[in-house]
């Protein structure tokens, strides 16, 4: 799938930054079909989000072109490109749609989780999607969710919330030792892997992200990804790795999805146009 974000005039740079959404305070990874900005200036997201972050369960039905989304009570109805929505039994309308995009069904995020019972809050100084689920999640009234591209960015403060390096205690995964963000932009973040999960879900998903405002070091996010992961992977297949990842210079170059294996990890790397590059780390 290509998600293509188009630069207009006069937008501020923060278009290009790397969408983020959080889940009461946990950065969630979208391994393949990434969350964006719809036309309507709403985030959408793919439903699989809804089921696996929110613990909603998911139906759909093609005959009408409806997705059905229910959790503790709540039933939320939306029908593909309709703006009318249902939870419960009342109708309501939006702004904008749940669509299909390259065979995928994405849902406006902030409709759904509110209707969920969620509080979504935009974070633009870091281009964030925050959820509170819980007992933070009474929604403000009057609380609106713009659209981060039309949201001015102070650099300064940017670059200041990336550089945390060293700030915090470094996070573990089955034995990976990592901060949340590096200095040189590198990101890694979990699925909440739990040994349970065997070799069904990623251990660590790590984001090199490229064409950040003021420009990203690619060679020193490939230093701190190198370092990161010869900590538990076989150093012959690190060097395969990080040999595939340099190939990625520019925003517009692609890096098809590949898979590197040694006697433990498998190990997938990919980046689509104006994209990051996703690492995902998995055990055999």
């Amino acid at each position: 799938m290509i998600l293509v974000f188009v630069m207009l005039p006069g937008l501020s740079s923060a278009a290009k930054l790397s969408l983020r959404v959080e889940l009461n305070g946990e950065r969630i990874i979208f391994p393949d079909a990434q969350p964006y900005v719809d036309k309507n200036n709403r985030v959408q997201v793919p439903v699989r989000f809804v089921s696996e972050a929110l613990g909603a369960k998911v139906g759909w039905a093609s005959k009408t072109q409806e997705v059905t989304i229910e959790h503790g009570g709540t039933k939320v109805i939306l029908t593909i490109n309709k703006k009318a929505y249902k939870v419960n039994e009342s109708t309501k309308i939006m702004d904008t749609a749940a669509l299909t995009k390259s065979n995928r069904t994405f849902v406006p995020l902030r409709f759904v989780s509110e209707a969920l019972g969620a509080k979504v809050k935009w974070d633009s100084a870091n281009y964030t999607v925050e959820i509170t689920t819980g007992d933070g999640a009474t929604a403000s009234a009057g609380e609106t969710y713009e659209n981060p591209a039309l949201k001015p960015v102070d650099q300064e403060t940017w670059e200041a919330s990336r550089s945390v390096e060293g700030k915090t205690d470094k996070k573990t995964t089955e034995g990976f030792s990592y901060y949340s963000i590096y200095k040189s932009g590198l990101v890694p973040g979990t699925t909440h892997y739990k040994k349970e999960y065997g070799n069904t879900r990623t251990i660590l998903n790590i984001l090199m992200t490229v064409g950040f405002v003021g420009g990203d070091d690619l060679d020193a996010q490939a230093k701190d990804l190198d370092e990161l992961l010869r900590q538990k992977v076989d150093g012959k297949t690190v060097d395969e790795v990080m040999k595939y990842v340099r190939q990625k210079k520019n925003e517009e170059d692609v890096l098809p999805r590949k898979e590197f294996k040694d006697g433990t990890y498998r190990i997938v790397v990919q980046s689509k146009e104006w994209l990051d590059i996703n690492i995902d780390v998995w055990y055999k």
